[in-house]
């Protein structure tokens, strides 16, 4: 398994490189200029610029080198543990996200946590139920969940929650952990994939059901619930992990609504206000970032997977 770990490490190299350089290129020949941004933030304060002065700015941003220069300098300048600087807020990429980073981790952690207590249940109950009013309740909720945007799903919970019920004040910024506005924040980024997991679950009970080893455990007089803890669940929890591993793109979509929507100081802020400022050095740091933790997600995945079924075996 050490060997199959390092041989995909040794892979994630170069697919991190292909998918930024990718990037790069999307933001070199795109109509947007940089050096335009910044001249724009002087003339808001009362400066004139000039067609010299922009050849200035880009020359000393190393905007008027050829792409695969600018490239190599980024390069050297990431290996060395330097984002650049912001293009927009003229403050380090590394302080912004180092900032906005574990607020959106911790939500994170936080919706995959509920995923995974409450989604998994009601998948197996849904299988054990097969065909009927609770199996379609169950799956028929979760998909109508998911089927509204989290942008419109937020809204709608704000007018319930604090119009009507007074459960809460209007929830906006991050409060901590426990704070019953978080939740709130947990439910809805959960929302979309529980849909996903629901379903990846039932499936996979229903199919272990009809294998001859639960019915032996039936038949040696096991009790229902621990066969289906013991045999049913840990067989079935394959495509299940596999499902939780490819969430991750869900997660830092779901971000960047619920921050923008809830003033929340998270990743999805500072990557919504990166694309919508043309701000390239903090979008090229964040895209580094979600493929670091999407490769990082399915190689965990794949890991688990001889824990879970000892005939997988990784040479």
């Amino acid at each position: 398994m050490f060997r199959y770990a390092m041989a995909r490490i040794a892979i994630m190299i170069p697919t991190l490189l292909c998918v930024l350089f990718l990037t790069f290129v999307l933001g070199y020949y795109g109509p947007l200029d940089p050096a335009k941004l910044i001249a724009r933030q002087q003339m808001a304060m009362g400066l004139n610029v000039t067609e010299e002065e922009m050849a200035r700015l880009r020359h000393d941003y190393g905007l008027d080198r050829p792409l695969l220069v600018q490239f190599g300098a980024y390069l050297d300048n990431l290996l060395h543990g330097d984002l650049g600087m912001s293009y927009a807020t003229k403050v380090p990429v590394f302080y912004l996200i180092s900032k906005s980073l574990p607020t959106s981790l911790l939500l994170a952690a936080g919706a995959g946590l509920i995923l995974f207590v409450v989604g998994i249940p009601l998948g197996a109950v849904a299988a054990l139920r097969h065909n009927t009013w609770l199996d379609y309740a169950i799956v028929g909720t979760s998909l109508f969940l998911n089927a509204v945007p989290i942008y419109v799903l937020g809204p709608l919970l704000m007018i319930i929650l604090v119009l009507y019920l007074h459960l809460m004040p209007v929830p906006r910024g991050f409060q901590g952990p426990f704070a019953p506005s978080t939740f709130l924040f947990y439910f809805l980024l959960c929302l979309g994939p529980m849909a996903t997991i629901i379903r990846q679950t039932r499936a996979g009970v229903l199919d272990v059901l009809t294998n001859d080893y639960v019915r032996t455990a039936h038949a040696k007089g096991l009790p229902p619930r621990a066969v289906v803890l013991r045999h049913v669940l840990k067989n079935a929890a394959i495509p299940v992990v596999t499902a939780l591993g490819m969430m991750v793109s869900s997660f830092i979509t779901g971000t960047v609504f619920l921050d923008t929507m809830f003033n929340i100081p998270g990743f999805g802020r500072v990557f919504s206000t990166a694309l919508s400022g043309r701000d390239f050095t903090t979008i090229y740091a964040c895209v580094v970032l979600i493929a670091i933790f999407t490769m990082l997600a399915n190689l965990i995945v794949d890991l688990i997977y001889p824990l879970l079924d000892p005939r997988v075996v990784y040479k």
